[in-house]
């Protein structure tokens, strides 16, 4: 597999920011491949969330439909899923210590520069919940509208997201 990932776009935050765009998808690959690491909130119980984005702007629409696995250091893994989502989360209320906190992981996304048909995406992560439970993600979700994607883009929903945190984007080779 070595060569197979092409990178398209990254950022590694010298300051704290509300919000990160990555752009780059095209015809090119038919499969993207997202990275993040070490993203941590400014302010404490701090949500991910995650949008594709279509030339620059975030796709708000409530089309985004969701179904998890939480894998849980607590308790009994829950499941979760939701249709009619104006966005998709990635992790929920996160610790924002820098010497414990902040969420990484890996994001498949499937079709995106077909304007006629749906955008997926597979997603596994882990964070540390604000209570200290270690939580893992594994699931997908769907942008349940035929639409062109040209990128993603990540904010919390509350402050902003921590420097120090990188994303990148990489394309499949076929």
């Amino acid at each position: 597999m070595a060569g197979s990932l092409i990178e398209i776009s990254s950022n590694t935050l010298g300051t704290d920011t509300s919000s990160v765009t990555l752009s780059g998808m095209t015809t090119d690959y038919d499969v993207y491949v997202l990275i993040y690491n070490n993203v941590i909130p400014d302010t404490a119980d701090a949500d991910l969330q995650f949008r594709f984005d279509e030339n620059g702007t975030p796709n708000s629409s409530s089309n985004y439909d969701v179904s998890l696995k939480f894998l849980r250091s607590d308790t009994t893994n829950d499941n979760y899923g939701a249709t009619n989502r104006d966005n998709m989360f990635i992790s929920g209320s996160m610790e924002n210590d820098t010497g414990s906190g902040g969420t990484n992981g890996v994001i498949y996304i499937f079709n995106p520069s077909s304007s006629g048909e749906y955008t997926y995406a597979t997603l596994e992560n882990i964070y540390l919940a604000e209570d200290g439970t270690m939580l893992g993600q594994e699931g997908g979700f769907v942008l349940s509208q035929a639409t062109t994607v040209t990128g993603v883009h990540f904010y919390y929903d509350s402050g902003n997201i921590r420097s120090g945190s990188s994303f990148s984007l990489y394309g499949l080779k076929k």
